[in-house]
């Protein structure tokens, strides 16, 4: 749930006001809320309008208004109802075994291993799949990217197979580094610390 108020904050409306939409929209009213103090808000974001006629005023949900309603409705509906397969592929194993194949097979300087356990990748990578839209493709040339730039320093704080997909920050909002990677791969950001590795005969 914490997620979801994260995203609102992001959208820079407040849960009573959220509300206040959903009740226009389905034409009830909600006696906790004071509409009067929070429809101003909403007309002036531009999600609802206001209409005067015969000295009566009404309010209707206007195409920002429910857009931003079927935004939050997804939230709802979203990872925990589709498949694996849906979120990841029909080779969702094998891909996630991939990935994990990537990492070094060892215990990084943290002292935590570099590879965990399948299970939990799949579990990070339906949340992965459930937020981003990025390909498998996209993912392997992310990771191989940013293990590139730790192998030199001997992975010193390079985060595990797991936190690289996703971590709960301090202020308990999932974080994605392998989505930020994935961004500069899709955008051809330029790598300023390209590795050239001599081969010793």
């Amino acid at each position: 749930m914490w997620e979801i108020f994260q995203k609102i904050l992001k959208d820079k409306i407040t849960p009573d006001q959220l509300l206040l939409l959903y009740s226009v929209n389905e034409r009830i009213s909600v006696p906790q809320i004071n509409p009067k103090s929070q429809i101003g808000f909403l007309i002036t974001q531009g999600y609802i309008d206001q209409h005067n006629k015969d000295g009566k005023t009404s309010y209707t949900i206007n195409r920002d208004g429910k857009s931003l309603i079927r935004k939050y409705d997804n939230y709802f509906i979203k990872a925990k109802k589709r498949t694996s397969n849906q979120l990841m592929g029909k080779n969702y194993t094998a891909a996630v075994q991939q990935y994990r194949e990537m990492f070094p097979k060892k215990k990084l300087p943290s002292g935590k291993p570099a590879r965990v356990n399948i299970k939990t990748l799949i579990d990070c990578f339906r949340w992965f799949f459930a937020e981003y839209d990025y390909t498998w493709s996209e993912i392997y040339k992310a990771t191989q990217r940013y293990l590139n730039e730790y192998e030199d320093n001997n992975y010193m704080y390079m985060k595990t197979s797991q936190y690289y997909i996703v971590k709960t920050s301090q202020t308990k909002e999932k974080v994605s580094e392998l989505a930020d990677y994935c961004d500069m791969i899709r955008e051809g950001t330029d790598d300023n610390m390209q590795h050239f590795k001599e081969k010793v005969v």
